[in-house]
């Protein structure tokens, strides 16, 4: 199925769907609606990029429309809209994920344009046409692994009061030598599933430190580097040594690197994560607990685990304007890790707005949208020019 830069809207609600056509076409999306379920199939003949989904309509629920968006595999993206409570809406990702279906995210009504348009994104480097590619093979990805075909894309993480630059997260993407630059959710799963995950990010914090080191395009920065760690990895005794290995040919300082791991991937062995974490720790790696507040164990985690930061969800973060739960979860989260004593960094800042209450709430690190995309290497100057600028107007 070919993706098309067009929406579909599935909203019983008239009035919504209109508010959000005009939006997306003002950001020169083409656009489709629909008010039942039943019609979702001729939604989907339009091979939409994004669907904008209510979860309450009368007569198909979200959910029914979720679970045939993985049946027929549907591999554009979904934003999820509800009034309901932001735990209704991060229990329907969750469901639509473990099924395959990608969300770009969740939004809260009434919706806000620019939130609505921070999801409906359309990556600069990908064609009007994006190619899903089904026939990628593990063999393909293992030759893609070796022969440096795997590049980085980095998105900024500022300090939320006085907005100085002092980190990013590095984002890996393939520049697939047929299928041109491929996002992660084309190859992570086939990594992960295929026994490749370890040499990918083995991959990528060697490319990571290469450009730390090298400091190209006159950046002059000096903030750490925050990389995802895969569960297979903290299975690999030998993972600590291999890092330390890494950083001594180029000459970087461990303190330079973040290790972000996502709380709901629970590694199968529980001492052994404990044993390799905590020598990373010891060593000097930062680490963070990513998507803080997502899984079923996150005290656990802080009460047993040496994390150094606490990155909250930004399914969270993005809805706390509009919904009392999201909020009280988020504040609560700034203030157990400031308790903790744990730098806490909030992702997902769409507006100023977003970035006012967090500050005001002690949040002291920031990352998103309304800062800045992932880009690459190149494109960082002119983003930290353009930063410099604009941070004085709010901060």
């Amino acid at each position: 199925m070919n993706m098309t830069a067009s929406i579909a809207i599935l909203d019983d609600d008239v009035a919504l769907c209109d508010f959000i056509r005009e939006v997306a076409e003002q950001a020169s999306y083409s656009t489709i609606t629909a008010h039942d379920g039943r019609e979702l199939s001729t939604l989907l003949a339009s091979n939409p990029m994004f669907l904008v989904l209510d979860l309450a309509m009368a007569h198909m629920d979200g959910i029914e429309v979720i679970r045939q968006l993985a049946a027929v595999k549907y591999l554009g993206r979904l934003v999820l809209v509800s009034g309901h409570s932001a735990s209704m809406l991060q229990s329907a990702k969750l469901l639509a994920e473990l099924q395959g279906v990608r969300v770009a995210g969740i939004l809260t009504k009434p919706i806000r344009a620019e939130s609505l348009l921070a999801l409906l994104q359309v990556p600069e480097s990908a064609p009007l046409k994006a190619k899903i590619p089904t026939t990628v093979s593990l063999d393909d990805l293992a030759r893609g692994i070796e022969n440096n075909e795997l590049v980085l894309h980095y998105q900024p993480q500022v300090r939320l009061a006085d907005g100085a630059w002092i980190g990013v997260e590095a984002l890996v993407r393939w520049q697939h030598p047929q299928h041109g630059l491929l996002y992660p959710d084309t190859f992570i799963p086939l990594a992960e599933n295929g026994g490749l995950a370890l040499a990918l990010t083995q991959k990528v914090i060697e490319i990571a430190l290469r450009e730390y080191a090298s400091q190209q395009h006159g950046l002059d920065f000096n903030g750490t580097v925050s990389i995802n760690l895969p569960p297979v990895a903290m299975t690999d005794l030998i993972f600590p040594e291999s890092v330390m290995e890494a950083i001594a040919k180029v000459g970087c300082n461990a303190e330079k690197l973040m290790f972000e791991v996502t709380e709901t991937s629970v590694p199968v062995d529980p001492a052994r994560a404990r044993d390799i974490l905590t020598r990373l720790r010891l060593k000097g790696f930062a680490l963070s607990i990513d998507d803080f507040g997502t899984g079923h164990s996150s005290l656990e985690s802080l009460q047993t685990l040496p994390f150094s930061e606490l990155k909250i969800d930004l399914g969270f973060v993005r809805v706390a304007e509009t919904d009392k739960a999201a909020r009280l979860i988020v504040e609560s989260s700034i203030a157990l890790g400031r308790q903790l004593g744990l730098t806490v960094l909030a992702e997902g800042i769409e507006n100023e707005a977003l970035w006012c209450w967090l500050k005001q709430a002690g949040c002291e690190l920031a990352q998103g949208y309304f800062i800045g995309k992932p880009m690459p290497l190149e494109k960082m100057a002119m983003w930290k020019a353009e930063w410099e600028t604009r941070r004085l107007s709010f901060t």
